[in-house]
């Protein structure tokens, strides 16, 4: 049985992000120390033409409610202490409740990320924080969850949703609430603080290495400590993507109980050793694979000395001060946070998970909840705390967001010098609160040649709007998931009262190192159930089998009506000899409805003359490969032509020969190019069908890898 957190994080994967968790290896290693991070990153925003012109959002309240009449001549910016001349000004009041049909669905990851830099919509992040909520919070908060999103929403709103367990790579906007909606009705068991059995491999290995009486303290403080600065890590690489993503305000609903912020621990660095007590060395051994090895006890992700190096490391953690980082970091990057406790009001510190107990009492309980106001507080935002009236909660947040006002001026200061400058936005009116960006970074004169050179959000130089789209399908592709998948359809279009004769195409793909681990060695099955996402209607089923070895599942569902909308194909692929893994993916039927020319599928092949192609559903191949491109065609087909383009939408000197065979009801046209002459980088294949004096062109993009 699929685990509800895992369902839940496979919803968010394939109705807003792909989800593509870490290696356990990759999670238990140290988090990168925010210096270092901030080394990579820009820490907060930066300009992106004009030198010295400078954008800022103000929310302005006046007991309790948005003011909604006030001029430019009400407002006073001031920049490190000295007055500015406010230049733009505009009043945004945003119409909530937009009806579906009017939000118009980005349909790609780089399409929802320009429209949330539109400084006239709002961004909105919904964190759940699956470590820090126990089953009954995510029960009892997916229904005003919902009632929130529903009205909260406009025509021009964006929203995403992030877990812990996330990349903020994968972080992709959405307009339409309806599969979110869905999802967390019915899979509203997603919280797993206070549950015994953990399906984390890294926890199972601590629970492993520490099972014997006196040391099981071990383990819990080990989980609840590494479970916290996961949580931590992911809000401080959500604050800085935010950050770069626009210079306006971002607000993040986070769904958690707080944390414990746990401090350096000098008793779990000791191993719970008595005073002069050494810890045991290694036991040297032969390992599983032969060879001698420095303890080969293994535990299901490393070996012993792994644990002891993730207690030591865990152990010194300072969680305390790294959230106050956090706290600069969303100050610096204007995003604003609104946590919701979805436990509610209660008078004990129960299922409060690993490394904590049922006798905690009322401190522990204002510790953790302490922490949503910190970080709420400091944010500009507020915390939804010792309630259970979450309806209420809710609306505070909608009216919070809902008026706004935009104001524009140039800086006084011309320096060039890379440093923070402050902000501080005062009202002419009495009694009111203002909150507003804090500051910036200013530019440096290297940054502002740069932009002068060559500005980098030039119309001329973006490629083809139809090219970004496919580009965008490739955001986070790797050949490193576990489970990818693909869906092409076609939507023919038969007389009326004639049988339904739309067909689905879908692909699954595990990769390569799960197929050598030994549990697909006997093949396996996998199993497709596709439904609307409104109205949750079945749309069809298929099953198959995938031979021992392989790694690839091709299923195909035939006659089903595909009317427009989203739909959901649930998949679950299990080996002969291993535990079934499920997944999820979204696809979205246009309002055209009906189409002759379907979707395009990619197949792959060695390099070798003679090497068959075989279906893929990942987009990410090497030079050595080839690729061939399939287009199901339900009418006849005059020509048809099929070009490689460059990422900018530039047609390449690289023939792709077009031919059209028939096979299954259908014509293909059908194209084979081999990726040696490609460097590495993205490509777009193009194909462009003609019948009957209409035109119609297909893009596909993919990934040559180094």
């Amino acid at each position: 049985m699929t685990h509800p957190s895992r369902v839940l994080l496979l919803l968010v994967a394939t109705v807003l992000v792909a989800v593509r968790g870490p290696l356990a290896a990759q999670d238990a290693a140290p988090p990168p120390d925010p210096e270092d991070q901030a080394a990579d990153s820009t820490e907060v925003p930066r300009f992106r033409i004009e030198a010295n012109f400078v954008r800022v959002d103000a929310y302005v309240m006046k007991d309790g409610a948005p003011l909604r009449d006030l001029t430019a001549a009400d407002f006073e910016i001031l920049e490190d202490g000295k007055p500015q001349t406010i230049e733009s000004f505009e009043h945004v009041d945003v119409r909530t409740r937009a009806p579906l049909e009017q939000r118009r669905e980005p349909q790609s990851v780089a399409e929802g990320r320009a429209m949330a830099e539109d400084p006239r919509a709002r961004v909105f992040v919904v964190f759940l924080d699956t470590h820090h909520t126990d089953v009954i919070g995510s029960y009892r908060i997916q229904r005003p969850l919902v009632k929130l999103l529903e009205g909260m929403i406009g025509e021009d709103d964006v929203f995403a949703v992030m877990t812990p367990e996330m990349s903020v790579r994968d972080l992709s906007f959405a307009r339409r609430t309806t599969a979110i909606e869905g999802m967390l009705r019915r899979h509203w068991a997603w919280g797993q603080e206070g549950q015994l059995a953990t399906p984390d491999p890294v926890e199972q290995a601590y629970e492993t290495c520490y099972w014997k009486p006196g040391e099981e303290w071990i383990a819990l403080e080990m989980k609840a400590k590494r479970r916290e600065r996961r949580t931590l890590s992911a809000l401080s690489d959500l604050a800085v993507a935010l950050r770069d993503l626009r210079e306006e305000r971002k607000a993040v609903i986070a769904i958690t109980s707080g944390w414990r912020l746990f401090r350096p621990d000098p008793r779990l660095a000791d191993g719970g050793l008595d005073e002069g007590e050494a810890p045991p060395l290694p036991r040297p051994g032969v390992g599983p694979g032969g060879r001698l090895e420095a303890n080969p006890d293994k535990t299901g992700f490393g070996s012993t000395l792994d644990c002891e190096t993730d207690r030591i490391h865990l152990a010194h953690l300072d969680n305390h001060d790294y959230f106050l980082d956090i706290l600069d970091r969303a100050n610096r990057g204007n995003v604003s946070f609104y946590p919701v406790d979805a436990q509610g009001l209660r008078s004990w510190g129960t299922g409060w998970g690993p490394g904590q107990h049922a006798d905690h009492g009322r401190a522990e309980i204002n510790a953790r909840i302490n922490t949503l106001r910190l970080l709420s507080e400091g944010t500009d935002g507020f915390a939804i705390v010792n309630t259970n009236d979450f309806d209420r909660g809710m609306r505070r947040i909608v009216d919070d967001l809902t008026s706004y006002y935009l104001l524009g001026y140039y800086s006084s200061s011309e320096k060039l010098d890379g440093k923070f400058r402050s902000i501080k936005v005062r009202v002419k009116r009495p009694g009111v609160q203002v909150r507003a960006r804090r500051g910036y970074q200013a530019p440096t004169e290297e940054e502002v040649e740069t932009a002068r050179r060559g500005p980098v959000s030039s119309a001329a130089n973006m490629p083809p709007r139809a090219v970004q789209v496919a580009l965008g399908s490739l955001a986070g592709a790797s050949r490193e998931q576990p489970l990818a998948t693909h869906v092409s359809w076609i939507v023919p279009g038969g007389a009326a009262g004639a049988a339904p004769d739309g067909r689905l195409w879908v692909t699954a793909e595990i990769d390569d190192e799960a197929v050598r681990s030994g549990e697909w060695t006997g093949g396996g099955t996998a199993e497709l159930m596709v439904i609307r996402a409104e109205g949750d209607d079945i749309v069809g089923t298929a099953r198959a089998r995938i031979q021992p070895k392989s790694r690839i599942a091709s299923m195909q569902v035939r006659d089903v009506m595909l009317p427009p909308g989203e739909y959901i194909g649930r998949l679950r692929v299990r080996p002969s000899g291993g535990s079934p893994v499920t997944e999820m993916v979204v696809f979205t039927v246009p309002g055209e409805g009906e189409s002759a020319v379907g979707q395009p599928l990619l197949r792959r092949a060695g390099p070798g003359a003679g090497a068959a192609f075989t279906p893929t559903a990942r987009p990410v191949l090497r030079r050595n490969e080839r690729l061939r491109v399939e287009v199901p065609v339900a009418i006849a087909v005059d020509t048809a032509r099929i070009e490689l383009l460059d990422r900018n939408g530039t047609a390449m000197p690289v023939p792709v020969e077009a031919s059209v065979q028939p096979d299954d009801g259908f014509s293909w046209v059908v194209g084979e190019v081999a990726l040696a002459p490609l460097t590495a980088g993205d490509y777009v294949l193009r194909v462009t069908i003609e019948s009957a004096g209409r035109r119609h062109e297909m893009l596909r993009a993919f990934r040559v890898g180094r």
